[in-house]
C-alpha cells in the first residue's frame, strides 16, 4: 500500500496522483487495529469501557492510515462540539468584534464553535445560511446587530426561528430589540434609547439648548432607537426637535464630515452636536476644524459606541459605553442553556472626556 504522499497507480500503470489525506474509513481502522468497527468507533468517541492497549492500538493505525473523525457527524448526533452560528450584516469595527469575543468565550469554555458569517443585508443569502445550519444540526444561532425595522424580517426571523426549533437550536437576537410579534425569540440588547438620552441629559446640564443629531436614517433598529432616544429627551427637558438641527448620514467618517459640515455652515447652527455612532462623530471632528472651529470652545460633539481610539482623539471624545462583550456573554450562556430563556436589557455607562462643555454665550 503506498504511502500517502506516494503516487498511485492506475490499471494502466501510470501515476493518478498522491494518495487522498483521509480517505481512510473507520473499517479501514478497524481492520487494520484487528478489533471489531463497533469498538473503533468506542475509541473515537472517547467511550471508557475500551482497553487501555487496545485504545493505543487503534489510534495507531488510524495514524498510520491518515484517518480523520467526521467531527461534523459526530457533532449532529451530539457527541462533538456543536456550532454557535454568529450571524451579522457586516463584520465592520471592533463592537463586533467585542460582541464576538464575548459569544466565543462562552462558546469555547462550554467545549463549542463559534461560526461567523456575513448576510451582507441579502435575505436571500440570510436565508440560505439559517438552512444550511440547520441542516448542519447548529447548537444555536445569533442574529447580531442591527437589522430592518420592518414586518418581512420579522416575519422572516419567526420563520427562522421555527425552522431551528425542529432541530433544538434557539434563534437569539443579539443587539437588536425582541420582536413583539413573535414573542418566544429571546433578544439580549443594550438600552439604545437611555444610552442617546444619556448624551443629551450631558448636554442639557452644561447649558446646551441648541443640540443637533446626526446618525442614519430610519429603517434600521438601531437608527430608530438612537433617533428615539435623542427624540424623547430633547422632548423631556422641553426643547423642540427641530428638523433643522437633523441631518442623516451613513455611518462613516466621510459621511459624518459632510452632514457636520453642512449643519455649521448653515444659518442657525447648534452649539452640540450628538452623534448615533463615534464614526460620525470623528466626522464632525474633521468638519468642524475645516471650518477653523474650536472643540468644545466653539462646539461640543457627543458620540456613541466608545470605540478604543475616540480615547485619543484631542481631545478625546465623549461619548456612551454600550456593554458589547456582556451582550455577546449573555447571548451565548441563554443560547447554550446556561441561563434560562428571557428578553435582558442591559444599560450603558457614560464616558465623560474633552469633546464637550458649556457653550459660548451668544
Amino acid at each position: 500500500m503506498p504511502t500517502p504522499d506516494q503516487p498511485r497507480r492506475g490499471r494502466s500503470g501510470g501515476s493518478r496522483g498522491p494518495a487522498r489525506v483521509g480517505a481512510a474509513n473507520l473499517r479501514d481502522v478497524a481492520a487494520r487495529a484487528g478489533v471489531s468497527p463497533a469498538t473503533a468507533s468506542r475509541v473515537f468517541g472517547d467511550s471508557g469501557s475500551v482497553h487501555a492497549e487496545t485504545r493505543a492500538r487503534v489510534l495507531a493505525a488510524a495514524d498510520e492510515l491518515g484517518y480523520v473523525v467526521n467531527g461534523l457527524a459526530r457533532a449532529m448526533t451530539g457527541r462533538g462540539p456543536g456550532t454557535v452560528a454568529f450571524l451579522v450584516r457586516t463584520m465592520i469595527g471592533p463592537t463586533f468584534a467585542s460582541l464576538a469575543a464575548g459569544a466565543e468565550s462562552v462558546a469555547t469554555a462550554n467545549g463549542h464553535l463559534l461560526l461567523i458569517s456575513t448576510t451582507q443585508g441579502d435575505p436571500e443569502r440570510e436565508s440560505r445560511l439559517v438552512a444550511t445550519l440547520r441542516e448542519q444540526r447548529a447548537r444555536a444561532v445569533l442574529f447580531v446587530g442591527s437589522t430592518e425595522s420592518n414586518e418581512e424580517f420579522d416575519s422572516r426571523a419567526a420563520q427562522y426561528a421555527k425552522d431551528l426549533a425542529d432541530v433544538d437550536a434557539p434563534l437569539i437576537l443579539c443587539g437588536r430589540p425582541p420582536i413583539r410579534s413573535a414573542p418566544g425569540i429571546v433578544s439580549v440588547d443594550y438600552d439604545h434609547k437611555a444610552g442617546m438620552a444619556s448624551a443629551v441629559d450631558e448636554l442639557v446640564g452644561l447649558g446646551h439648548r441648541r443640540i443637533a443629531y446626526i446618525g442614519e436614517p430610519r429603517g434600521m433598529t438601531t437608527a430608530d432607537l438612537r433617533m428615539d432616544g435623542y427624540a424623547q429627551a430633547m422632548k423631556r427637558h422641553g426643547l423642540a426637535v427641530d428638523s433643522d438641527l437633523i441631518r442623516s448620514s451613513a455611518n462613516t467618517e466621510s459621511s459624518g464630515a459632510a452632514a457636520a459640515g453642512d449643519l455649521l455652515r448653515g444659518i442657525r447652527t447648534p452649539t452640540a452636536i450628538v452623534a448615533m455612532t463615534d464614526n460620525i462623530a470623528v466626522g464632525a471632528y474633521r468638519a468642524a476644524r475645516a471650518l477653523g472651529l474650536r472643540i468644545p470652545e466653539d462646539i461640543s460633539i457627543v458620540g456613541f459606541d466608545d470605540v478604543p481610539v475616540v480615547g485619543d482623539l484631542t481631545p478625546g471624545l465623549t461619548t456612551v459605553h454600550p456593554p458589547f462583550h456582556e451582550v455577546g456573554v449573555q447571548a451565548a450562556r441563554i443560547a447554550l442553556g446556561l441561563e434560562r430563556p428571557r428578553n435582558v436589557l442591559l444599560q450603558s455607562s457614560f464616558m465623560r472626556r474633552g469633546s464637550a462643555a458649556p457653550p459660548v454665550a451668544d
